[in-house]
């Protein structure tokens, strides 16, 4: 995975707002203290294991990812499964274009729940259509 610019500081914020240390926040990930501390300071990648762990902590991928907090606003039900179908389209087209056409479950759904926030994002007309894509494909999982 290449860190997002700003992934660190966005996973530090994350943490002190679930009021967190990084012992506790890296127990929860599975990883040492020293592991978490090389994730804040961008030394290192995390693990898609990790981010799945941290993300049912109740960290935020979507702005951990991409730095983008979703409007908590209702979306219709319309709304609510275009949003849904077009973030299981992306994540066939991005798992095709991986090598050897695929990705494991955890990583289908971390990418599920960024792809939700993004596209949440688009139909309300926080971001414009045109960037959710570029986003999107700009994201790189880790193996």
């Amino acid at each position: 995975m290449a860190i997002p610019k700003g992934f660190g500081e966005r996973l530090k914020a994350e943490r002190k707002k679930l009021k967190l240390s990084q012992t506790e926040l890296a127990e929860i990930g599975g990883v040492g203290r020293l592991a978490q501390s090389q994730y804040e300071s961008e030394q290192s990648a995390p693990t898609t294991r990790y981010l799945s762990a941290i993300s049912s902590a109740g960290v935020n991928l979507t702005y951990l990812v991409l730095g983008l907090r979703p409007d908590n606003t209702e979306l219709t039900p319309e709304q609510s499964d275009r949003v849904e179908s077009k973030a299981f389209e992306w994540i066939e087209i991005y798992s095709d274009a991986q090598s050897g056409g695929k990705l494991s479950a955890e990583s289908r759904r971390l990418m599920y729940q960024v792809l939700r926030n993004l596209l949440t994002q688009v139909e309300l007309g926080e971001i414009p259509a045109d960037l959710a894509p570029k986003m999107f494909m700009s994201l790189k999982l880790p193996t």
